[in-house]
């Protein structure tokens, strides 16, 4: 792609991102449910934001290489390869669209995989306990995806932007104005070559928290066995939001990284 492509592209994909945030802050909770989700057990509330944190907590963890070992990174890696070197040889905007699908392709298998894992542990009664399988496969999701475009996971600091991606996904209101801004910082400092700082525990614990206020309600139905089927349409919706908004930061990283390469180019 030419430089001025590029441009056009990262300026695009960076304006979704914008959208993708305004319409979380024009949906707060609806009172309805709100006044339901307060109902609930406190301790109900705590098991669930327990369940998450640990999740995370041991999926994120480099040395288990839990999520990692659902991965395939060599795979993915060669597809990237293949797709990056189309790029560079066209002008135009064919080939970064077919590594979008690509994209879209991969995340779909994980949407299916969210589907079928909510209606299968939901119908069984299974609420609580369900969160680790749930955490485990958006993680997987989010890797696929930043592999897919190029983003090598070994760094540390991608693991603290995936724990601000779960966070982010699951604001509502003014917490996804302050999301937006956080994330929007940190992709700057990572386009200027400065990862951000880590500060994983904290990470853990919001992402864990926002996932729980919003999934609350639903794991609850969830654990009702006559309702629990439920458990397919919430994590299906989940999961595309997750889906959307990570494909926009990745998608928009490697746009930077090529933009930046092509310029060293012409200055050299």
């Amino acid at each position: 792609m030419t430089p001025q492509n590029l441009q056009k592209e990262l300026h695009l994909t960076h304006a979704q991102m914008i959208r993708f945030f305004r319409i979380r802050q024009d949906r707060p909770q609806m009172r309805s449910m709100k006044r339901m989700a307060d109902a609930l057990p406190e301790v109900h509330r705590r098991m669930l934001d327990t369940a998450f944190a640990e999740s995370l907590r041991l999926l994120i963890d480099p040395s288990r290489g839990i999520v990692d070992g659902m991965v395939e990174r060599e795979q993915l890696e060669q597809l990237h390869h293949r797709f990056d070197r189309m790029i560079d040889a066209d002008t135009g905007f064919s080939a970064l669209a077919a590594l979008d699908r690509e994209a879209a392709k991969l995340q779909r298998g994980d949407l299916s995989l969210a589907a079928l894992e909510g209606a299968g542990l939901g119908t069984l009664g299974i609420g609580s306990p369900e969160a680790a399988v749930m955490t485990a496969l958006m993680l997987r999701s989010i890797f696929e995806t930043a592999i897919a475009y190029g983003v090598n996971i070994s760094h540390p600091w991608e693991r603290e932007l995936m724990l601000m991606l779960l966070a982010a996904v699951f604001a509502r209101g003014e917490d996804a104005s302050a999301q937006q801004r956080q994330l929007a910082a940190v992709l700057r400092r990572l386009g200027e070559g400065e990862p951000p700082g880590i500060d994983r525990e904290h990470r853990i614990q919001l992402a864990a928290r926002r996932m729980s206020e919003s999934m609350s309600l639903q794991k609850f139905i969830q654990g009702i066995p006559v309702f629990g089927i439920s458990g397919m349409f919430f994590n299906t919706a989940a999961v595309v939001r997750l889906n959307t908004l990570s494909r926009y930061v990745y998608k928009e990283r490697y746009l930077s990284a090529k933009l930046r390469a092509a310029k060293r180019h012409i200055a050299e």
